[in-house]
């Protein structure tokens, strides 16, 4: 009875005071919503990374070249790619040998290109995907909606024929439904339309739809003018053995290209596993961080509440007094600020979690109409409840204070002034 007629007390006195109160709120709802947020759009993130890595599947194995005596990921070998060094050394003969490994069931060599498309008038700046005859088997979601995929032989021979991704069709024939068989121009020469693929989406922000697949033989001899690939995706009979396989590719990678020393490796091998991973670290570090920069804002909240209780603590001196005079103990005076400045911060919190969740799914529209539309929104609720337990503890920690100041006020002297 008595902790809920201070609590009854507390709102009246919230109330009384409106505006006081609204300021208040304000610091601790952008606190909470920016937590929220991070929280929820870093596990939002998290979950998709994940699930465009799973659909990869597990039992694959992706290579790719890599700067001598770097990390794949570091921003060293990332920024040497992006000023335009070139590793030569990874090469089709590479990919074969790697084939006859007893776990290796097929791969997919590969390196990308581009150009400008032309049929009839039409332009299209398209990506060139050089790929092997086996990518479908490889890549689950490449799948032809119309036509075929290029065979061994046309790999072979470097033959020129295309699959286009639905976009580019759309984009060069329109509406037209029978493509198979036309021919578009693409770097000086004709190129015969062999499939269409089905509709794909975005993946990490990368249009599947706008690619142009053809063997890799005939991108590297006929439009690039290069004898080297840039990766190569294996897929495996027993994913048990995988680790055992990354090994043995490694061990025929590295004799192959004269390598004693793994420090000058120009390649990188990577399972899926081992990528979901290394982004999982990554992301969990990046939302640790987030989180820390918005809690600062929840501490601006708490300076907030502290700032306006003080303030109704000399505003209210009188009752204070009047209160201790009749009988209220010390520990009723702090009771009661306490409970005023945690009201103020769950309510806080309460509005926050609201406004966060508005924003949250006003930015998975907007991303959804930006093509990423296999991110699946959820609220986690470890966002909420970290935002409660966090929007809690401020307001006590920083009511503590205005409460200790409150009971430590004269009767005397407060019903004197």
């Amino acid at each position: 009875m008595k902790l809920w007629r201070l609590i009854n007390i507390s709102i009246k006195n919230l109330f009384s005071h409106t505006g006081r109160t609204i300021l208040t709120l304000l610091g601790i709802i952008i606190s909470v919503a920016s937590i929220m947020s991070v929280i929820t759009m870093g596990e939002n993130i998290k979950e998709y990374i994940m699930d465009e890595i799973d659909a990869f599947g597990s039992d694959t194995i992706q290579i790719e070249v890599s700067i001598p005596e770097t990390e794949h990921v570091s921003v060293e070998n990332i920024s040497d790619m992006a000023m335009g060094v070139q590793i030569t050394t990874l090469t089709d003969e590479d990919a074969e040998s790697i084939k006859k490994l007893d776990n290796v069931q097929t791969y997919n060599a590969g390196l990308m290109g581009q150009a400008q498309a032309k049929y009839d008038g039409e332009t299209v700046y398209v990506i060139l995907l050089g790929s092997s005859a086996d990518a479908p088997l490889v890549d689950p979601g490449a799948k032809v909606a119309d036509g075929r995929f290029f065979g061994t032989d046309e790999e072979l021979s470097s033959a020129n024929v295309i699959v286009l991704g639905s976009a580019v069709a759309e984009s060069l024939f329109g509406q037209q439904k029978n493509v198979i068989g036309e021919r578009i121009s693409m770097n000086g020469g004709k190129y015969r339309v062999v499939g269409v693929l089905e509709e794909r989406g975005t993946s990490f922000g990368f249009s599947f739809d706008d690619l142009v697949y053809l063997p890799y033989s005939t991108l590297q001899k006929k439009i690039l003018g290069v004898d080297y690939l840039s990766y190569i995706t294996v897929r495996v009979f027993d994913t048990g053995q995988i680790d055992n396989t990354v090994e043995d590719i490694e061990y025929i990678l590295r004799s192959r290209h004269d390598i004693d020393n793994p420090k000058d490796d120009d390649f990188n091998v990577m399972t899926m596993k081992e990528a979901q991973d290394m982004l999982g670290s990554v992301i969990v570090g990046v939302n640790i961080l987030l989180i820390s920069l918005a809690s600062i804002s929840l501490l601006v909240g708490g300076v907030g509440i502290m700032n306006i209780m003080i303030v109704s603590v000399e505003e209210r001196t009188p009752e204070i007094g009047l209160r201790k005079a009749i009988g209220a103990r010390r520990e009723d005076i702090v009771q009661q600020f306490i409970i005023e400045s945690v009201i103020i911060s769950v309510a806080g919190a309460f509005i926050g979690i609201v406004v966060a969740s508005a924003i949250i799914s006003l930015f998975f529209v907007i991303i959804e109409r930006a093509g990423f539309t296999s991110i699946n929104l959820f609220i986690p609720i470890s966002a909420v409840v970290i935002s409660i337990i966090f929007s809690v503890v401020a307001g006590i920690v920083f009511g503590v204070y205005p409460a200790r100041r409150a009971a430590e006020v004269s009767p005397m002297e407060a019903l004197g002034s």
